[in-house]
């Protein structure tokens, strides 16, 4: 049975469709009677499946076009057509806005046009790669609904509300190597994803955090949260409660990219501030979110800037088993591992570190991890050089630090290691260990030391 579900606007009504099984093509006919004349309005080639929302800023944006081997990419859509894309324009506004002001894709089957249609324009790569990973493992029609704006913080992308919770101040700084795109509170929340609330979505990926490095970086650790919050709660009201409260959130931890020295630590800060300061998802404050660790994706020659790796592929493969595991149940690994434990060996002058999940050393860094050694309550980082290793534990050197070692972190400088050559990852699944810092004393690199900045 459907339903008709009012609206505070009267000009508007929604009907809501008993759920289908995934599937199509189908027709959808609307007929209306006044009086003795019928009206009648169909829909043809519509498909029932999952929708997701891809979000963010100019590596969210990036076309097929710009990616690796694009031309192979953009032939690559005859197994795809039950994949269909839709793109939102750039627009910005002051108020909530109840319809989008328009769109540059509107509901369409993948071609080499539309998703190679220009730099920064459409169809997103990451969104497409991502629906296509999705597609191949599900083998049901996938909706990919791509809403983001090169060079735009995390601010433009919240509502007033979510800002105001967090302490978000009015104005501030704003480097334009950075940010360039709109930074306005809400401006784009207001025009490019309110007016999107009314859909039934299965999830959302998020590539955004580049213009957020120098600009309100501290409080990313609470507006990153907050907005997948306020998202979530805005979409299960909107959809009348089809999209789920806590659905499925995916992004993509920031990668290495080249910039002035003045900000070497506000990279890793806001890779860390991405996970609300634990190191890893989901936890407490983000629950049921999946991250992909990009760190070791770097692009040092890309034509589009170093801050734009070309390497999108591996990043929507990463997204999607997040994906695969949190929305759809899958039993597979999809982040790369963590120390568990953290032991002082004092006597034999090693920490010895021990994993949640096996590990493989696919280079020894003596640089990669480094230790916070204290005195007199002043901290300094020294390296602490790979010692031995097996399956699930490692042990570093610390005979350099005469003092008392306070913290340990890894991977925290903007660019830890070149192209895939990390030290640490997964075995079997390639994924990347992520940056994390942690107290030695603590159990999990969900702890923050302050005398450790």
């Amino acid at each position: 049975m459907t339903r008709m579900v009012p609206s505070t606007d009267s000009n508007t009504w929604t009907v809501v469709l008993d759920p289908m099984k995934p599937g199509g093509p189908y027709e959808v006919m609307a007929q209306q009677t006044l009086g003795r004349i019928n009206f009648t309005q169909r829909v043809h080639d519509v498909l029932f499946g999952d929708v997701w929302l891809c979000s963010g800023q100019s590596n969210m944006k990036m076309t097929v076009s710009q990616v690796f081997n694009a031309t192979a990419e953009l032939s690559d859509t005859a197994a795809y057509q039950s994949v269909r894309i839709l793109s939102v324009s750039s627009t910005q506004a002051q108020q909530e806005l109840e319809d989008l002001a328009k769109v540059d894709l509107r509901w369409s089957k993948p071609t080499s046009k539309n998703l190679g249609h220009g730099n920064f324009t459409y169809m997103s790569a990451v969104c497409w790669l991502f629906g296509r990973f999705l597609y191949d493992a599900l083998r049901y029609p996938v909706g990919l609904l791509s809403s983001s704006w090169n060079g735009t913080p995390i601010e433009a992308w919240s509502s007033r509300r979510s800002l105001e919770a967090c302490g978000v101040p009015r104005s501030g700084s704003m480097p334009s190597d950075l940010q360039f795109g709109p930074s306005a509170h809400s401006v784009l929340w207001n025009a490019m994803i309110h007016p999107l609330r009314n859909m039934t979505l299965k999830g959302v990926i998020w590539y955004q955090g580049e213009s957020n490095v120098n600009f309100n970086r501290d409080l990313y650790n609470c507006t990153f949260p907050l907005l997948i919050d306020d998202w979530r709660q805005t979409f299960h009201d909107g959809s009348q409660g089809q999209t789920e409260r806590f659905f499925p959130f995916g992004f993509v931890q920031l990668s290495s990219y080249l910039f002035d020295e003045a900000l070497d630590d506000g990279l890793p800060q806001i890779r860390w501030h991405q996970t609300a300061d634990f190191g890893y998802v989901p936890n407490q404050r983000m629950p049921n979110t999946f991250m992909a660790a990009s760190v070791d994706l770097c692009d040092r020659n890309s034509p589009f800037g170093s801050i734009h790796p070309r390497d999108k592929q591996t990043v929507a493969y990463r997204l999607h088993l997040g994906a695969r595991a949190l929305a759809y149940g899958e039993k597979l690994i999809f982040q790369g591992p963590l120390p568990q434990k953290i032991e002082l060996l004092a006597d034999k002058g090693l920490l010895n570190l021990t994993y949640s999940q096996p590990i493989k050393v696919q280079r020894r860094d003596d640089k990669i991890f480094e230790v916070s050694c204290c005195s007199d309550h002043q901290c300094k980082w020294l390296p602490a050089p790979m010692d031995t290793f097996s399956t699930q534990s490692l042990a570093l050197n610390i005979t350099s630090c005469q003092d008392t070692p306070a913290a340990l972190r890894y991977a925290w400088t903007p660019w830890p290691c070149e192209y895939k050559q990390c030290a640490l990852y997964h075995p079997t699944s390639t994924l990347p260990a992520p940056p994390f810092l942690a107290l030695i004393t603590s159990p999990s690199p969900g702890y923050h030391s302050r005398t450790a900045k």
